[in-house]
């Protein structure tokens, strides 16, 4: 009897065509020689699964990060809007400007992963009052992080790490690690939010 499929199987079988194999295509070339490129960012991350965890009936996990970043939000005691023009725009936060004066408003671009990735790209929102806010582990609130910083700050983090040096930043615009290790988990943990925190970092952006 065949076993049934395996969650991988299965998505990896959604996204190729295993109908017509050739056997012995690549053996020439094998032969030859051959080599292992290690990637900078996830390969996998441009996809959607549709049998992964994070997709809740359907919604992805960026959907799901935005839903934990806005009760997130909501925990720490702050108002949050969707902009009607997006422009890396997701979400405007708002804190008070104190006696007789208006809320002040923060625009926010969001990064959502499932792992602990940080990125940049030299498009990103930085202009004045803006924050890149990741969120990683976007399964669920409780596994959930989120880090709020500002381009400025992240492209700090960046140069920090050696990774402006890389050719993936200096010639395409941008940069990605998957998953952070110990050390860029320490350089971003100053910028990693709590409810009690955000009033602190709105203060200081």
């Amino acid at each position: 009897m065949k076993s049934s499929m395996t969650k991988s199987e299965a998505a990896i079988r959604s996204r190729f065509d295993f109908s017509k194999p050739t056997l012995g295509r690549f053996y020439e070339r094998y032969q030859k020689g051959h080599s292992v490129t290690l990637l900078d960012h996830d390969p996998d991350a441009q996809f959607e699964d549709p049998l992964d965890s994070t997709n809740w009936s359907g919604t992805n996990t960026r959907e799901v990060g935005k839903d934990i970043f806005i009760s997130h939000i909501q925990s720490a005691g702050l108002k949050i809007a969707e902009p009607l023009s997006r422009e890396r725009i997701d979400f405007l936060i708002y804190r008070d400007g104190g006696p007789d004066r208006e809320l002040i408003p923060f625009a926010v671009q969001i990064k959502t992963s499932i792992h602990k990735t940080f990125s940049l790209h030299k498009n990103d929102l930085k202009m004045p009052r803006s924050l890149l806010a990741y969120v990683w582990n976007a399964k669920d609130y409780e596994e959930s992080s989120i880090y709020a910083i500002t381009y400025k700050e992240a492209l700090h983090v960046l140069k920090e790490k050696g990774y402006a040096a890389t050719d993936s930043w200096m010639s395409k615009g941008g940069y990605s690690v998957t998953d952070a290790g110990t050390d860029l988990k320490e350089m971003l943990e100053p910028y990693r939010m709590t409810p009690e925190r955000w009033q602190q970092r709105l203060q200081s952006v």
